[in-house]
């Protein structure tokens, strides 16, 4: 048993809650109140006292979508972030060590112009790097012919460029033939201590494929897991959860929670499906991934098993296919980014009981976005403060997309941007409080994941917590 006193202690950001003591056993919350008789009930059970010293605790942050393989993978790729030349992407990338040389964040609007094979090909080794967004792919000619991709209209064989699905097909072979189950389990370990740092002790996992689930049953048999791991499966594998008649399953820290589909792409590739087309090209409107048919086939089988859906849809046509399903199969599932919603897709989420993760620093990394979709539609984009009116709304980065610091977050769900980027100037209105960024950052997120012990620390919760030096209801930002 372990008593903390002595600080200001969070138990809920909404409503805001604060207490002088805490007590925990068997890493769990059993009395949040005064200090004093925290530290009592400890010294009758013989426990430790823990002195605070002014501190300050809060519950520790939950990312509700990031994929942990390639967080940890990122942490050993060329970081392409910021590049601003084709020629600085080509010398960073030949400065690596690695056999095949993976790199990721590199973002064509930054460069002037998509890399090319071309321009990879005078590394004498495979090359393979991808776009901020993860959805866009660029491999250089040696890299090619490991993948023996074939012609589509995702896969532009004379550029090397390579999107949506010709690219899942990339990460299968990526997959089979360079990675391990081992490799996968070290990439976890590695993402799995970056988080950890930056206060982060929950995550939903998405995407999580075959090898990557063997990686997470073995580290958490062998009890390495410290994260609470919610993890998203391809539905590829449900034909094996099926065979085996596996359906939930929850360990000491790993949870098979649902399915991850995808309706659309990015707005950085214009992939994501919109209902008119894209401002600043007008030959395309993105490209819908999955249609509502394939979609209602996986939710009905996933149902049957006890798992939960998680749907990609950043355009707000992807979002209409997403509900679509929803409704036909009459499951309140989860949107991932729902990025453009109009107005008259509000109260239809509201009445499917739709729960959203979201990842407010796409706010600042998608600075161009008001030109993309024109400053009439750009109200609807990120649209935090109303969509929480509607829905259980869940924070995160989408990480290695965005930087897993959840601070960078709170920051633009706070401040949007401001003095940054043109979006602030026409949607400052969905600004939230601190207190509103924190709770969707913690409780929200857990309440998006199904995981209604985590998030608060009132008694019968999870002891997740972080402690901090100054007041997180008072922090100020650059």
């Amino acid at each position: 048993m372990r008593a903390l006193v002595n600080g200001v202690i969070y138990v809920s950001f909404n409503p805001v809650k604060r207490v002088s003591g805490l007590v925990i056993a068997n890493d769990r919350v059993v009395f949040a109140g005064e200090g004093e008789v925290a530290r009592k009930i400890a010294e009758m059970a013989d426990g430790e006292v823990v002195d605070l010293k002014g501190k300050f605790v809060m519950p520790a942050f939950f990312d509700s979508h990031l994929h942990l393989d390639e967080l940890g993978m990122s942490l050993e790729m060329v970081d392409l972030r910021g590049v601003k030349s084709i020629e600085e992407l080509v010398n960073k990338l030949r400065s690596s060590k690695a056999k095949i040389i993976f790199g990721f964040g590199w973002d064509q609007d930054e460069l002037g112009r998509w890399p090319t094979r071309d321009d990879l090909d005078g590394i004498d080794r495979p090359v393979f790097i991808y776009r901020k967004c993860f959805h866009v792919a660029v491999a250089n000619s040696k890299m090619l012919e490991l993948l023996n991709l074939k012609p589509s209209e995702d896969f532009d064989e004379s550029t090397g460029l390579i999107k949506e699905k010709a690219l899942e097909e990339a990460r299968k072979v990526i997959n089979e033939k360079v990675l391990s189950v081992d490799d996968y389990a070290h990439y976890i370990l590695r993402a799995q201590d970056h988080l950890l740092n930056l206060g982060v002790h929950s995550v939903d996992f998405m995407s999580v494929n075959e090898k990557a689930l063997k990686a997470l049953f073995e580290l958490e048999r062998e009890r390495k897991l410290r994260l609470n791991v919610f993890a998203y499966l391809n539905p590829e594998l449900l034909d094996k959860l099926e065979s085996l008649g596996l359906g939930k399953f929850e360990g000491r820290r790993l949870v098979i929670a649902g399915v991850k589909l995808f309706t659309d792409g990015s707005l950085g590739a214009r992939t994501a499906l919109l209902s008119e087309p894209y401002s600043d090209d007008p030959s395309t409107s993105g490209q819908l991934v999955a249609d509502k048919n394939y979609l209602v086939s996986v939710i009905e089988r996933a149902k049957s098993l006890g798992l939960d859906v998680a749907i990609h849809a950043i355009g707000d046509k992807a979002l209409d296919v997403a509900l679509d399903a929803f409704e036909e199969t009459e499951f309140a599932g989860r949107i991932e980014h729902a990025s453009v919603v109009r107005d008259d897709q509000l109260e239809r989420i509201k009445d499917l009981g739709i729960r959203l993760s979201v990842q407010p620093h796409f706010i600042i990394s998608d600075w161009w976005v008001v030109e993309r979709v024109g400053e009439e539609r750009a109200k609807w984009v990120y649209r935090f403060k109303t969509l929480s009116k509607y829905a259980e709304l869940g924070f995160s980065t989408d990480a290695p997309i965005e930087p897993a610091d959840p601070w960078l977050t709170v920051d633009a769900a706070v401040n949007r941007g401001k003095s940054k980027v043109k979006l602030y100037e026409l949607t400052k209105g969905e600004a939230l409080s601190m207190d509103e960024a924190l709770h969707f950052y913690t409780y929200g997120s857990a309440s998006v994941s199904l995981a209604r012990d985590i998030g608060k620390l009132e008694p019968g919760f999870k002891a997740e917590y972080i402690v901090l030096d100054r007041d997180p209801l008072k922090l100020a930002f650059s």
